[in-house]
Formats: C-alpha cells, sequence, structure tokens
C-alpha cells in the first residue's frame, strides 16, 4: 500500500444540478477532505469534514476494495471514524 492515496468522488448541486467534486487524501496520518466547483480556482478545505463527508468516502472506498484495489485497513479505519461519531456505514449495493 502506497503511503499517500487519493480518493475522488462528485454530486449533483441541489441549486442548478452542476457538479462539486470532493477529495478525500490520506497522508499516512490522517484524511484530509477538499471540495470544488466548476466556478473555483483550487480546491478549498474542508474542515471539519461532514458525516456526509465521512459516508460518502465510504462508499467510494467500499467499491474500490470490492474490486480488489484497496487494502481492507483503510476501509476499517474510515468506518472507525464512522462509528466514533456514532453512525453506522451505509449500505453500499444492497437494494
Amino acid at each position: 500500500m502506497t503511503k499517500n492515496q487519493v480518493h475522488e468522488w462528485h454530486e449533483n448541486r441541489p441549486e442548478d444540478g452542476r457538479k462539486r467534486y470532493f477529495r478525500a487524501y490520506w497522508n499516512s496520518k490522517v484524511w484530509i477532505f477538499r471540495k470544488t466547483d466548476p466556478e473555483d480556482e483550487d480546491w478549498v478545505l474542508v474542515d471539519p469534514p461532514t458525516p456526509k463527508l465521512w459516508q460518502d468516502l465510504h462508499g467510494v472506498l467500499f467499491r474500490k476494495y470490492q474490486r480488489r484495489r484497496l487494502p481492507y485497513r483503510l476501509l476499517q479505519m474510515v468506518e472507525a471514524q464512522l462509528d466514533s461519531m456514532g453512525l453506522t456505514p451505509p449500505k453500499v449495493g444492497t437494494p
């Protein structure tokens, strides 16, 4: 496993339907979240990350883990963070 990992995803903004991009960066010690909109020039730090961002990151990591592109240890760390916030990881891939 590499020390530095970057995971990206996007969602549609409710106000105008344009995409908002998110990036979670693991630097071997902490997760750093950033976001950007099409009109932004650079990535903006999200501190502290919202519970929804943690849940979205879990979904991204879970899908990568299923395809054997991510070690289970990273997924466990995000699940532990969700547990510490009193949240359960979202059910990914189930109807």
